[in-house]
């Protein structure tokens, strides 16, 4: 009943077909022309280098003469010759522990994340990670206090807020707000039990303060499907309006306090992350260690910071995504996106036209969030939704976004 794996995508992402690159020594003596995948051995990749420089043969178009160097172009040299990306992995256990899983499939994937620390990087102190975290399912035994008989799966919000008291109680507030506007009973906070002592300098320095908050589902959905997919919509939706509500009220700031980030909102997944080391997360999140943390599976990520610097909010898992290496069709993609998101041609502001109603105001309804996602524009409407996607953010973090709307 146990699965478990690592997976180091960048050699599924980088690797060469065999047959297509050899890396031979300088001096070659070959005659043939076009003849695809020939020479000694069975082919695929062979690294030989001497003293001198090495040229690269490609084998499915021609072969080169004695003398001869190589003029193709094998490829930027961080695509082809540098392999540096994240470490992810998971661990499942279906079998043991009953509905809400066992503290051993936890502590497994901790373990596992520590032996992960080989593809992640570290921040100029040695000290700091580029991120480190874990995606599990949410430990309804640990949230006891929060869940009822009338509410015994509540949503769980788990957020970065401002060190600053003031800012933070501020920033609390819209967030009690926009749930209470959208139907959700907004059941309380719980500040999570963090030990900073143990971060690196440059992640100290900007360490966000770790909250959760709980909301018990609507009455509306009272029939909702035994999934709770429209409790998720609902959820989703309302955690986009979070940033709409906080840029129109003022309440962002630019400085080492001003991060605002949900890690998650669910009443089926919780994200615990950071800007550190995996072996410091457990020491970090002393939740992490409690026995009463249990879960049937859990994702972990170790990150290797590329094309963003890290930041508390860019340590995965994602809401929905743990990924590894870079999206190279980054641009391409952020445009097909908005391409797509505009080519639904329904009214942002809950008219109706020749393709039917388009309500993005109501966030709880089954049919109408469904209908948000399916046929809506959710990119293009700042003061209603945060947009689906940001090049501000990192490369996972928009693939996470596109992939949290399909699902």
């Amino acid at each position: 009943g146990v699965i478990a794996a690592i997976v180091p995508l960048t050699a599924m992402a980088f690797v060469q077909p065999n047959g297509l690159l050899r890396h031979v020594s300088q001096n070659v003596n070959v005659d043939d022309a076009f003849r695809q995948g020939s020479g000694s051995g069975s082919g695929g990749n062979i690294f030989q280098q001497n003293k001198n420089a090495v040229t690269t043969e490609l084998n499915m178009a021609f072969k080169l003469k004695e003398g001869q160097t190589s003029n193709m172009f094998e490829g930027p040299a961080p695509l082809v010759k540098e392999r540096d990306a994240c470490g992810v992995g998971f661990i499942a256990n279906t079998e043991n522990g009953g509905e809400f899983g066992s503290h051993k499939v936890l502590q497994q994937g901790l373990h596992a994340l520590n032996c992960m620390e080989h593809r992640g990087a570290c921040g100029g102190d040695g000290v700091s990670g580029d991120g480190a975290g874990i995606m599990t399912q949410i430990p309804w035994k640990l949230f006891s206090d929060y869940t009822s008989d009338s509410c015994p799966k509540p949503g769980v919000g788990m957020i970065f807020l401002p060190r600053d008291e003031k800012r933070r109680d501020a920033v609390k507030e819209v967030i009690e707000s926009v749930c209470k506007s959208n139907e959700l009973g907004f059941i309380g906070w719980r500040e999570v039990p963090v030990e900073n002592s143990v971060l690196g300098p440059m992640a100290r320095d900007v360490v966000p303060s770790m909250w959760q908050f709980f909301v018990k589902a609507p009455e509306r959905l009272s029939e909702d499907d035994e999934d709770r997919d429209g409790f998720e919509r609902s959820l989703y939706l309302i955690r986009r309006r979070f940033d709409v509500e906080l840029r129109l009220r003022g309440l962002v700031w630019d400085d080492n306090d001003s991060e605002v980030y949900v890690a998650s909102l669910s009443s089926r997944t919780i994200v615990y992350k950071g800007m550190v080391q995996g072996c410091i997360l457990p020491q970090f999140y002393k939740d992490l260690t409690d026995p009463d943390y249990t879960t049937k599976f859990i994702i972990y990520h170790r990150r290797f910071s590329t094309n963003t610097n890290p930041r508390w909010p860019l340590a995965q898992p994602m809401r929905v995504v743990g990924h590894n290496g870079e999206i190279n069709t980054l641009l391409g993609n952020v445009n097909w996106i908005k391409a797509r998101e505009a080519s639904k041609g329904l009214s942002l502001l809950g008219d109706a036209d020749e393709s039917g109603d388009c309500d993005i105001k109501d966030l709880i309804d089954k049919e109408s969030t469904d209908n948000i996602l399916q046929r809506c524009n959710t990119q293009d409407n700042p003061n209603v939704l945060d947009p689906l996607i940001d090049l501000g953010r990192s490369d996972s973090a928009n693939l996470d976004a596109v992939f949290e709307l399909m699902t």
